[in-house]
């Protein structure tokens, strides 16, 4: 995808926005910040998705997870403690979700895009909370997704919005003290996990 420079421009300046924006959102927060930093990415995301692309709908429908099956989910450190207290509070049965993530990550040494670890008869089973990048996706064209093709055709504003949120945000929150490392969804949430319920306990509290 190449930018005019216009459309760069524009693109950074958005950035610098949202960090700015961002930065003064966290010092008054009190909270954890995956509560709080976390859900406000989020739903900025879903907001620019309702405010773009109106000519043109997306071809996304539920059921459809091409793709879930094309792509390696990578997720933030806050976003992964977000999802894991999530589906702490959802009581998913842990175990079965360990064992899921495993085997994603055997999976994963043979297959560059093995299908996302949390897709459940083709639906995201954590689909309220799902990653910032999962958000932002979406195609215009659910044949193109269907063929595997190499370019999707795609809204470039929502992906810009998107993006330029994204990055504001963990420009906001490296300065803040809290730089964020990008690591797969099964790696991330593996390492995460508590392995007992009184883990479970202390990781909510936390």
């Amino acid at each position: 995808m190449e930018l005019s420079d216009r459309e760069q421009q524009m693109f950074w300046q958005a950035i610098a926005s949202v960090r700015q924006s961002h930065a003064e959102f966290l010092r008054t927060q009190t909270k954890p910040l995956h509560l709080t930093s976390v859900p406000l990415l989020h739903q900025a995301i879903d907001q620019i998705a309702t405010q773009t692309g109106v000519d043109t709908p997306v071809a996304c429908r539920a059921g459809c997870s091409d793709c879930c099956h094309q792509r390696q989910i990578e997720v933030t450190t806050l976003e992964a403690r977000y999802i894991v207290q999530r589906l702490l509070e959802d009581v998913c049965d842990i175990d079965a979700l360990r064992q899921r993530l495993q085997a994603c990550l055997v999976v994963s040494a043979d297959d560059a895009h093995p299908a996302c670890p949390l897709l459940e008869n083709h639906q995201c089973s954590i689909y309220a909370y799902r990653p910032a990048v999962c958000r932002k996706a979406h195609s215009l064209d659910a044949l193109a997704c269907a063929e595997r093709a190499a370019q999707i055709p795609q809204h470039l504003e929502r992906i810009l919005k998107s993006e330029a949120w994204m990055q504001g945000v963990e420009l906001a929150l490296q300065e803040a003290g809290q730089p964020q490392q990008r690591r797969t969804l099964a790696h991330a949430l593996l390492e995460l996990l508590p392995d007992s319920r009184l883990d479970q306990t202390l990781f909510q509290r936390r």
